[in-house]
């Protein structure tokens, strides 16, 4: 890797792309993106980079794989899509006694990841690691004609070291992937997230940029979210998801002129207690440092998705006479293709709305 790493540094003087997409994910909101990219083709300002974390690298699987708009939509709204969305389970960790107890003794602890969590064996939803025979049509290479990268980690320690003291031990490692000829643009130093947020995280200050990762392999990594879906092995190696930079501004100033970017809602008490006890920063802080630090940005504002696109996308609850956690997913293709229209207008709408500056 190091002297992989050492060639993409020699061509990292090449010609920065116009502009750069980021889709940050956020749950299930697949549509959303597909509508913001459908309304910036339409107002001229197409991406030739899309940068891509969590949920938001589906949707650029979708985006490279439909050479039109409404061919897009209407896979968002097909019945391979409906089946993987609809198809997953909760684990045993659905109940309250267990994640949902951790995650208030976790709310209580301000430390910065004072030990290494169970990630590999406490998680929320089972998602199986090879995601080709549940989305066929999306296993495809990655498009020359729509660039893109997405952003994954790759975990320092081994199931067998759970529950230890970190210390100052780095835990995650930032894995950069995507199409090859976008990833030689990429200077690793260049990208480094500055300040105490991340110095004093469990994050590894050193970037792994891999080139070899398919691309629905990067999409499940990438989707890969601590304590909601679990961790794969890939070549030996355990990798997560992409909460460990859900906001890439560093990597999308390196390599294009002009920056897109969905504006996030701040992360609620519970996400941040978890990115604290696991990566050992504040994601509430590192979106206040971007706010101050990039404000040429032009923002999609979607603070207020969650309101706005309410029973439409996967919703956690509790079954207080249960005594568990719950999901809430569509009972029948109809239903689905309803809430995946939602969410493309919403995204459509807000697109079209953007302007530069803080929202």
């Amino acid at each position: 890797m190091e002297c992989y790493v050492s060639n993409l540094m020699s061509n990292s003087s090449k010609m920065k792309y116009q502009r750069a997409v980021l889709f940050s994910g956020g749950g299930t909101r697949f549509g959303l993106y597909i509508g913001m990219y459908a309304a910036l083709e339409e107002m001229g300002l197409k991406p030739d980079l899309l940068i891509a974390t969590c949920g938001g690298s589906l949707a650029t699987a979708i985006i490279q794989a439909f050479a039109t708009d409404t061919a897009r939509k209407s896979y968002l709204q097909s019945e391979e899509f409906y089946r993987f969305f609809c198809g997953h389970q909760l684990t045993e960790q659905r109940q309250l006694g267990k994640l949902g107890w951790y995650v208030l003794k976790k709310q209580l602890d301000k430390r910065r990841a004072p030990y290494l969590e169970d990630v590999f064996h406490r998680y929320l939803v089972n998602m199986e690691h090879d995601l080709s025979p549940f989305l066929p049509t999306l296993d495809q290479p990655y498009s020359a004609e729509i660039p893109a990268i997405l952003i994954g980690s790759r975990m320092l320690f081994e199931p067998s070291a759970v529950g230890g003291r970190r210390g100052r031990q780095k835990l995650y490692q930032k894995v950069i992937m995507g199409d090859a000829e976008a990833l030689s643009r990429i200077d690793p130093v260049a990208i480094q997230i500055p300040g105490e947020n991340y110095g004093q995280s469990a994050v590894a200050s050193a970037i792994e940029v891999n080139a070899e990762i398919t691309l629905l392999d990067a999409v499940r990594i990438s989707m890969s979210d601590m304590f909601y879906i679990e961790p794969i092995q890939w070549r030996g190696d355990y990798y997560a998801g992409g909460a460990i930079d859900l906001v890439p501004v560093e990597l999308a100033q390196s390599l294009a002129d002009e920056i897109i970017c969905e504006r996030k809602q701040p992360y609620k008490t519970q996400e941040e207690c978890l990115v604290r006890a696991v990566l050992g920063f504040s994601g509430n802080q590192r979106l206040q440092d971007i706010d101050q630090q990039y404000q040429h940005i032009r923002w999609i504002d979607t603070a207020d998705a969650a309101q706005q696109l309410e029973g439409s996308y996967c919703k956690k609850g509790i079954d207080w006479r249960r005594f568990e956690i719950t999901l809430s997913l569509p009972a029948s293709l109809d239903e689905f293709a309803v809430s995946m229209e939602a969410q493309w207008n919403y995204g459509y709408r807000k697109t079209l709305e953007m302007r530069t500056g803080v929202a």
